[in-house]
This record gives C-alpha cells, sequence and structure tokens, in this order.
C-alpha cells in the first residue's frame, strides 16, 4: 500500500513512462496519476510486439488493463490533446481529471510559437505550457471544469489519489527531469515553468507525505536534453550517429542532444533533492551494445555493473530497475542479492 513517485534525476527523456508502465504491470497497480507541468513533455512505450504507445498528457500505467489513471490538478490539460488519448488508448471509463487544472488554449500555443524569446532562446516545445501556466498564476487562465467536453472526467483526484493510496497502490509519473527545474536548475532561462522533483510531483497530485512509500529516480546512463541549456561531455551529432544512439523527442521530432556519459555531481545533487529510495538505470544498452535486450541480471556486462556501483555510490540507493532495450519487456528487475 501507499505511492510510488517516478522522478526523472537530469534532464528528462530517460523513460519514466516505460518505468511506469512496467510497474503498473508488475505489481497490479490500482492507479497512475500524471504529475508535472502540462503537455510540453511525452513518454513512449514500445511494447514487445512491436507497437510503439507515445503519450504526451496521461500516464502509461493504463498498460496494465486494471489500471485506472489521472491527471493531478497542478497539470496543464489540452483538451484537445487529452481527448485524442482517451481515444485512441480506449480508456473510456477509466481516466480522471480534476477540475482545478489549468487549460492550455489555442491561443497559449500560438503564443508559445511565435515568441522570439521562447521560440530562439528557449527553444520551447510549442505546447503551449508556459504562456497557460502564466496565465493560471495571473488567475486569467480557464480551469478543467470550465470546459463541458472535460466535464464527465472531472473528480476530485488528490482525495482519489490518497484514498486509493490508503489500500492499494498509486504511481505518480512525473515528467520532465530535474535539472529542468525553475527554481532548482542552475540553467535559467534554460528551463520548463515548474519545479520536476519527487516533491513537486506530490504537490501536482495532492498527495500527502504520509502516503510515500518509495521515490524511484530514472537515470539515464547517456543523457540527453531537448531545447537550450548546458549539457556536459556533449556529444557532436556525427559521434552521435557514429555510436547509433541517436534519438528524437516525443513531442517536438528533434534530435535530442546527447552526452558522453554522466555528471556526477549533478546527479548528487538530484539525489539530494528527491531522496530516491530506488533507482532506475536506463539506456545501458547506449553504453555497452553488448547488453542490447538482454533479460537476465546474471548476463549484464562489466561496464554496465561498473556504471550501476557508480550510480549506487553516488545516489546512495540501490539500482533496483535495469533498462538494456528499446522494448518494455527489456526493463528487467534487479534480484535483490545483487543490489549494493
Amino acid at each position: 500500500m501507499g505511492a510510488v513517485i517516478i522522478v526523472d534525476a537530469l534532464w528528462g527523456d530517460s523513460g519514466k513512462g516505460k518505468v511506469c508502465a512496467h510497474l503498473a504491470r508488475r505489481d497490479n497497480v490500482q492507479l497512475a496519476v500524471r504529475a508535472g507541468i502540462g503537455t510540453n513533455a511525452g513518454a513512449s512505450v514500445t511494447l514487445d510486439d512491436g507497437t510503439h504507445i507515445r503519450a504526451r498528457q496521461l500516464p502509461t500505467g493504463w498498460l496494465n488493463p486494471s489500471t485506472n489513471v489521472a491527471v493531478g490538478p497542478g497539470v496543464l490539460i489540452d483538451p484537445t490533446v487529452f481527448a485524442d488519448e482517451v481515444e485512441r488508448f480506449g480508456l473510456a471509463g477509466k481516466v480522471f481529471a480534476d477540475g482545478r487544472s489549468g487549460i492550455i488554449a489555442p491561443e497559449h500555443v500560438t503564443l508559445d510559437r511565435t515568441d522570439p524569446h521562447l521560440v530562439e532562446t528557449v527553444r520551447t516545445t510549442g505546447s503551449g505550457t508556459g504562456p497557460a501556466r502564466a496565465d493560471l498564476v495571473l488567475r486569467k487562465a480557464q480551469q478543467a471544469k470550465d470546459v463541458p467536453a472535460l466535464g464527465e472526467y472531472l473528480t476530485d483526484v488528490p482525495r482519489l489519489v490518497n484514498e486509493t493510496a490508503s489500500t492499494g497502490t498509486v504511481l505518480v509519473e512525473g515528467s520532465q527531469g530535474t535539472m529542468l527545474s525553475l527554481s532548482l536548475s542552475s540553467d535559467y532561462p534554460f528551463t520548463t515553468s515548474g519545479n520536476c522533483t519527487s516533491a513537486a510531483a506530490m504537490d501536482d497530485v495532492g498527495l500527502s507525505w504520509q502516503r510515500v512509500d518509495d521515490v524511484v529516480m530514472v537515470v539515464k546512463a547517456l543523457p540527453t536534453r531537448s531545447g537550450a541549456g548546458p549539457l556536459p561531455f556533449e556529444l557532436s551529432t556525427d559521434e552521435v550517429a557514429e555510436r547509433a544512439v541517436v534519438e528524437y523527442g516525443v513531442v517536438t521530432g528533434r534530435q535530442r542532444r546527447k552526452a558522453a556519459g554522466i555528471a556526477w555531481e549533478l546527479l548528487e545533487y538530484a539525489a539530494m533533492l528527491n531522496g530516491p529510495t530506488q533507482i532506475a538505470l536506463t539506456f545501458c544498452d547506449h553504453v555497452d551494445p553488448a547488453v542490447r535486450g538482454v533479460r537476465a541480471f546474471d548476463e549484464i556486462s562489466e561496464p554496465v555493473r561498473e556504471l550501476i556501483r557508480r550510480v549506487e555510490e553516488v545516489t546512495k540507493a540501490p539500482v533496483t530497475l535495469l533498462d538494456t532495450g528499446p522494448r518494455l519487456g527489456d526493463l528487467i528487475d534487479v534480484p535483490v542479492l545483487a543490489q549494493s
């Protein structure tokens, strides 16, 4: 019983949606709820049959058939994106939204895509989340309760989350990454429009700290960053291609910038901020292609084992999930005896 928060250590795109889907299936959880800013960050999951799932508004926990999903009141809702995902994923009767969530309107998207500072300096995703959040702070934005099309989905999500966590398991899927946090990153203005920590995720969904059982911090073996801002150990586009580790953003389709390794001082800072109890180490096949698709821990190579040891040393938390390839089944549970 209780809540499990899934949070990204660095700049996002680390596989939080994959982790959410895996845990929902493994533990047959009752509810997965989306935290984060809005629709400016996407999640993608590739099933073992090759089906590719892309989402921007709803958490991926619905990939377990008995898991309901919700959007927290601190998360902005784009009614068009919301409706598309409900229909595309067949979630009628299984999805909830909070009437207090702010709304991303068409004018917010237009502003996000035309404002010179946002487009040229920040290199925003153009989803409208920044302008919508600004209007919400100014108390000018609509809320979900003002949109008739959302009426059938509305409930008190914080009450749903806390009551469910008192008798079962709730997954809280964060978005983006700790080092993109508006108030905690040193990279302003190259940040998102809110914070992306475990505490922020709790706030986004109205979760009491007393209901938190675990914080799973997702660490990407070779970090990436979308948009502008510093990226330690950044590889050139030619180097990325030579290593065959090219990635593209879910929302923008832009090629992600890729690092040659983890900035350990930033990872330590992220661990301090988030207080992880577990680590999900993802994209390990980008460090050592020999482990691509490996699904048994005893077949993991020494370079990846060394990375596990270093990550555990820096974060002071055990690596409990290990990602070795693009498919959902490539995310494996690390045996307890193998955890430091």
